[in-house]
């Protein structure tokens, strides 16, 4: 590469030599350049000059081993940088100070037009306590690599360990899980063992129970009694229809837990209907006042299971008001994304937010029979059948009317 034109031969100026001279001005390390077979020098940096101590007035047109302690040792090379073109760099040591030095030296070849050398341009550094330097550097990095081979045998120990611990963690996880199956398998056996006998229990008290409630009857209609004694059957006839009802309703609750229901599409229109019909004589009595909002759309679900629901959220609130308020339910429909929202809206007496949660479970009363006749399975038996058709449940209430509400998938 050109670095400029370099005077003629012997010539010394003051004047830079290049183009890069500028460049060679700023550059932090110190650089020269030398002219000729001679090597006189014809451009110095400040940062030579405050190397070896000497203005560039004291350097310039000098022979470069004159400025340096062992510069002659370096003619040699000079002239073969001259002569070839080639850049070398050469370390030489400095024998005028007491500790170990070196001059460390990159030369290349300054060409002139016709891209011949006509000089060399020198970077040099003085550097103390050189070759011990490079003795602890090459002893740091003997060190460091025994220390890898070291960590290297620890790290594959501990990739071993790694290893065995991994394994006995996937046999740990793999005898948790199966545990985890066989006593989940055993819990629902229990719960199917359980529900079975309920409701088997459940079925076969209704046979005494009816009896009992028709020996009664006969009793207060056959038989001569003092006002006492037709109180007491009266109240033995009273429990007894009483138990009659959480027979059929536990009956009930049991179906939903051992029986299949198959979900398929349903028109809730027809089966709201069909629930109405069934409960005609309530709503009459009650003077009850019921509104159906269409549309109604299609649903998957189980059209028995749904006519329960229905019925027990409908007579629920009708039954649930404040004495002397005429009932007043309404019913409709939202849609969803993937599901349609039933809503059933009363102007009952409420539920404090503090019982949502708790009402769906069975036996669950907020109010006493006498207030509120009733068994407290209604609404446990409406939870449930709509988990069996993969549906949900909720109510918004507070202390005046309800929102019960019951979602199921759409057919699309």
């Amino acid at each position: 590469m050109n670095f400029g034109i370099t005077p003629k031969k012997g010539a010394v100026t003051d004047e830079m030599p290049s183009r890069s001279a500028p460049i060679i001005e700023r550059a932090p390390l110190p650089i020269i350049e030398v002219n000729g077979p001679d090597h006189l020098i014809s451009y110095v940096n400040s940062a030579f000059c405050n190397l070896v101590g000497k203005t560039r007035d004291q350097l310039m047109g000098k022979g470069f081993s004159e400025i340096v302690c062992g510069g002659d040792q370096c003619v040699p090379i000079l002239n073969k940088v001259y002569e070839t073109g080639a850049a070398v760099t050469h370390v030489q040591p400095d024998d005028s100070e007491t500790d170990p030095a070196y001059w460390l030296y990159a030369m290349w070849p300054a060409l002139d037009e016709n891209e011949r050398p006509a000089g060399v341009i020198i970077q040099l550094a003085k550097a103390t306590r050189f070759r011990q330097n490079v003795t602890a550097m090459n002893e740091a990095l003997l060190i460091a690599g025994l220390r890898q081979h070291e960590l290297t045998d620890e790290a594959e120990q501990l990739n071993v360990k790694l290893q065995a611990a991994q394994a006995e963690i996937s046999h740990h996880a793999a005898n948790l899980e199966r545990d985890v199956n066989q006593r989940t398998a055993e819990l629902r056996e229990s719960i199917r063992s359980l529900e079975s006998l309920t409701y088997t229990m459940a079925h076969d008290l209704r046979a005494p129970i009816r009896a009992m409630s028709g020996l009664t009857e006969a009793l207060l209609e056959d038989v001569p009694l003092n006002a006492t004694g037709k109180q007491y059957a009266a109240g033995i006839h009273k429990a007894a229809m009483r138990m009659d009802e959480l027979i059929n309703d536990l009956l009930d609750y049991g179906q939903l837990t051992h029986i299949s229901f198959p979900t398929h599409v349903v028109d809730l229109r027809i089966e709201i209907g069909e629930v109405l019909a069934g409960i005609a004589e309530t709503i009459k009595t009650t003077h009850a006042e019921i509104r159906i909002r269409e549309p109604l759309p299609l649903v998957f679900g189980n059209k028995t299971l749904l006519c329960q629901v229905f019925s027990n959220l409908i007579l629920n609130a009708i039954k649930f008001v404040a004495p002397g308020t005429v009932p007043k339910v309404l019913i409709y429909a939202e849609t969803r994304d993937a599901t349609v929202r039933f809503w059933v809206e009363d102007n009952g007496i409420g539920i404090a937010p503090e019982h949502h949660n708790r009402i769906f479970g069975v036996f669950q009363r907020l109010h006493t029979t006498s207030a509120f006749p009733g068994t407290g399975v209604g609404l446990a038996i409406i939870k449930t059948a709509m988990d069996r058709m993969s549906g949900d449940v909720g109510l918004e209430s507070a202390h005046s009317g309800s929102r019960f509400w019951i979602e199921l998938p759409k057919v699309i």
